[in-house]
């Protein structure tokens, strides 16, 4: 499999200070990985390193070849794709408006949409299986359509990496098993990289294909959900 991410001699933190011994990890494409972490161990500092919204401490972060920091921020636009917690709060807005806002990087500067990108974005409304939505308002949508929506806006980017967090949060127990097996084929079917966090471990068991886990202080383990002592590691009591 083709290698989109790596890291060399990674230290991630703030003003100096690392939270984390040296970070060596990469992605390939296709990896379905998910970053687990007590809240404030450093997962969003991770997340924001990686997108180069934080300068690292120390440390080299490669994709696809090339240096992240060499890379103008439209041709990060076409490589890496975010789902954040936050959502759209306009009540102006419709499915199709955000996810077409996906085809940014790609439709020049008079953003200007063609052909091909409205078949993209009704395929990838497809994908998720919410294309009879694609003219209802967003705020009218239920928290697993909205976020549905965020991740086909993240498909229309067309990029090779999705970075996702906490995509589970807010959702009912079985509204975050769809999205898991969501997640789990647009990496098995779509070939996309993707690095998400969670704090839903019974689900990351059956669909992840990889864990991250962070703790401050420690080096990041990485490995198979079913050999990875997370509760351990983590000192948490079970």
């Amino acid at each position: 499999m083709k290698e989109v991410l790596r890291t060399n001699g990674l230290q991630i933190g703030y003003k100096g200070h690392p939270l984390f011994p040296t970070i060596d990890v990469s992605l390939s494409e296709g990896d379905h990985v998910a970053l687990v972490g007590a809240n404030g161990s450093g997962k969003t500092t991770l997340f924001k390193t990686l997108t180069g919204n934080l300068r690292p401490v120390s440390g080299c972060i490669e994709l696809c070849g090339k240096p992240l920091d060499s890379y103008s921020p439209i041709e990060r636009a076409k490589l890496f794709s975010l789902v954040l917690t936050e959502k759209p709060d306009d009540l102006f807005l419709s499915v199709f408006d955000i996810v077409a806002s996906g085809r940014y990087p790609h439709s020049g500067l008079m953003a200007k949409l063609h052909e091909e990108d409205y078949a993209m974005i009704e395929s990838k409304l497809q994908v998720v299986g919410i294309l009879p939505l694609i003219h209802r308002d967003f705020v009218s949508l239920s928290d697993g359509e909205k976020q549905k929506v965020m991740i086909a806006k993240a498909l229309v980017q067309d990029t090779p990496i999705i970075y996702m967090d906490e995509p589970t949060a807010f959702l009912d127990y079985p509204s975050k098993v769809e999205l898991m097996h969501l997640i789990a084929q647009l990496a098995n079917e779509e070939q996309k990289t993707i690095l998400y966090s969670s704090h839903d471990l019974e689900l990351l068991m059956k669909y992840a294909d990889t864990m991250w886990v962070v703790a401050k202080g420690k080096p990041l383990l990485a490995g198979k959900p079913q050999e990875v002592d997370v509760e351990g590691y983590l000192g948490v009591k079970s």
